[in-house]
């Protein structure tokens, strides 16, 4: 694909930070106000969690049809189509005192993000394939920076409007926001493709048999599980400890601006070795102490860990994004990989945050499942090691 223009080019960076800008806050606005619409609509902990659950499963589940929809519609319009369900699902919300919407809401913000966040990493590999990790830094930074004002507002919002609902819905305005910027983008010309595309089409039975697809999407799948579990138990953990809400909200609004440190830190640093290796370790082990101080001491210094924690998993989730884009051959097997990457990590991960609620459910406090996200950070470190670089996947 020819490169853009550089005012084009300008135009595509502004528009990929303000689309990304929309993948979080409908998700982590949630966990702030957990006990509250816990408490509202009458649920055990296991059912709340499925307000973080579901869009992640479902980002996961319809990741396979991003591919299909950027053949039929171009990329442009498709992530534009994309953005706009994500709007309409956030601003829907407002009704969200009827579970049933609430929960609906939660599967078509699942399909846009996944059809969305899908596509962006092919535009990296077609206009900015040598520094892949800062750009790909870049939109997880507008990312994990839509995350931290979601969770940080979300309870000066509601106690403004007086109902979480509103201040649930309130994020769609972002939407809009990036669907005026993107519009001129989705005039481009894309070349022919057919009629009518299938996901059976897209991904013939050979793309399922490379060990690469494979160790790739457990391996964003386990650190995936990381940061849904930590964004959406977090605060409930320390309101269990007598935290007011605001307060555990500030908390994990400190999580989500310490990633928003090492998203832009470690990615950019990364970008200067094409050995992912070093950083990666490096970010797991970060996220590994943070975490283990929380499990054993979660009173004792919390903002120092969850610091150390939220850079962490803030270096580590761009790093991951960039391995589909770093072993891809080509752009149209970035775009698939991605795909599988992220239907079979998402749909891994999503049962961390229900895991966590179960478990709280079962034992009564947050300890054992927190333990347990400890040992899963350390078997995410233990792939550290297999994804050297120089490895080129070719997918039909």
């Amino acid at each position: 694909m020819t490169a853009l223009p550089l005012s084009k080019r300008f135009l595509l960076i502004l528009g990929m930070i303000l689309i990304s800008f929309n993948f979080r806050p409908a998700i982590s606005s949630v966990p702030p106000l957990l006990e509250l619409i816990k408490t509202d609509l009458n649920l055990s902990y296991f059912i709340a969690s499925l307000l973080t659950t579901i869009p992640t499963l479902s980002m996961g589940i319809f990741a396979l049809l991003a591919v299909p929809f950027s053949r039929f519609f171009g990329r442009e319009k498709a992530i534009f189509y994309a953005v706009f369900l994500i709007g309409i699902a956030t601003f829907s919300r407002l009704w969200g005192s009827n579970l049933l919407l609430l929960l609906g809401t939660t599967i078509v913000l699942g399909v846009g993000i996944a059809i969305a966040q899908t596509l962006l990493p092919s535009f990296v590999k077609a206009h900015f394939p040598n520094r892949a990790a800062i750009i790909t830094g870049l939109y997880a930074t507008s990312l994990t920076l839509g995350a931290a004002v979601a969770a940080g507002l979300s309870v000066p919002l509601s106690d403004l409007f007086g109902n979480w609902t509103f201040s649930l819905a309130f994020w769609s305005i972002f939407s809009i926001i990036a669907l005026i910027v993107w519009f001129p983008l989705i005039g481009q010309k894309h070349s022919d493709s057919p009629s009518h595309v299938s996901v059976s089409s897209v991904f013939p039975k050979t793309t399922w048999s490379n060990t690469w697809v494979w160790a790739i999407s457990l391996f964003l799948a386990l650190v995936t599980l990381l940061f849904y579990s930590v964004l959406s138990w977090l605060s409930p953990l320390y309101m269990s400890l007598g935290w007011s809400a605001n307060d555990a909200g500030v908390l994990l609004t400190v999580f989500l601006l310490t990633q928003l440190l090492g998203t832009a830190s470690i990615s950019a640093l990364a970008d200067s070795n094409i050995d992912r290796r070093p950083w990666i370790f490096f970010s797991l082990a970060l996220s590994a102490v943070g975490l283990f101080a929380i499990t054993i001491s979660p009173l004792y210094a919390p903002f120092l860990w969850v610091s150390i924690l939220g850079i962490g998993l803030g270096g580590i989730f761009p790093l991951s994004m960039t391995l589909p884009i770093d072993y891809s051959s080509d752009e149209g097997t970035a775009e698939k990989l991605t795909s599988i990457v992220l239907f079979f990590g998402y749909s891994l991960a999503a049962i961390g945050p229900s895991a966590i609620g179960l478990i709280r459910d079962i034992f009564g406090d947050y300890y054992l499942a927190f333990f347990s996200l400890f040992f899963i950070n350390l078997l995410a470190l233990l792939f550290t090691f297999k994804f050297k670089p120089g490895i080129s996947i070719s997918l039909p």
